[in-house]
């Protein structure tokens, strides 16, 4: 039996809903980065955005071994902007406060995923829920005031599924 056939229907649903997760994420942060007027935070959101769609093209290949057609990009990220709304209206912080009390919540089922998934999935499932861990690293160094807040999502735009259990 091949690889492929082994993955559950769950697994693989929940690939799917989780990768067009990532794409309408790519665009929450690109539409949000537009709204900002503070330059500064533009370009934070405009690097959120970034390791979004870094997470999700680190899953195409799974799509593609799994046989999965996500709907269009076009599509998701439509929606992904709609998304905005609800937070257009936050301040920076609120929006940090925001991230740190949402995106563990991510983590949680990007964990529950791994588990449900072939173990040879794991390398670019793993390399998925780091960005969750990074984008809550990033806010709670924001929280605290560090000008160094940037450099995990830095990191994780540097690596990719391969070499991030090796740095």
């Amino acid at each position: 039996m091949s690889e492929a056939t082994t993955a559950s229907e769950e697994y693989l649903k929940t690939l799917l809903d989780y990768y067009e997760a990532e794409v309408m994420g790519e665009a929450y942060f690109s539409a949000l980065a537009d709204l900002a007027g503070d330059p500064i935070e533009k370009e934070k959101l405009a690097l959120l955005a970034a390791v979004e769609s870094h997470a999700a093209a680190a899953v195409v290949p799974l799509l593609q071994k799994h046989g999965l057609t996500p709907r269009s990009e076009a599509e998701l990220k439509a929606t992904g902007k709609t998304h905005v709304e609800r937070h257009e209206d936050y301040d920076w912080m609120a929006l940090v406060d925001y991230m740190l009390f949402r995106y563990p919540g991510y983590v949680d089922d990007f964990n529950n995923l791994e588990r449900m998934a072939p173990k040879a999935d794991l390398p670019e499932l793993e390399f998925l829920t780091l960005h969750e861990v990074v984008a809550i690293d990033f806010a709670n160094m924001e929280k605290a005031g560090d000008p160094d807040s940037q450099a995990p999502l830095h990191r994780y735009l540097s690596q990719n599924a391969a070499t991030a259990g090796s740095s």
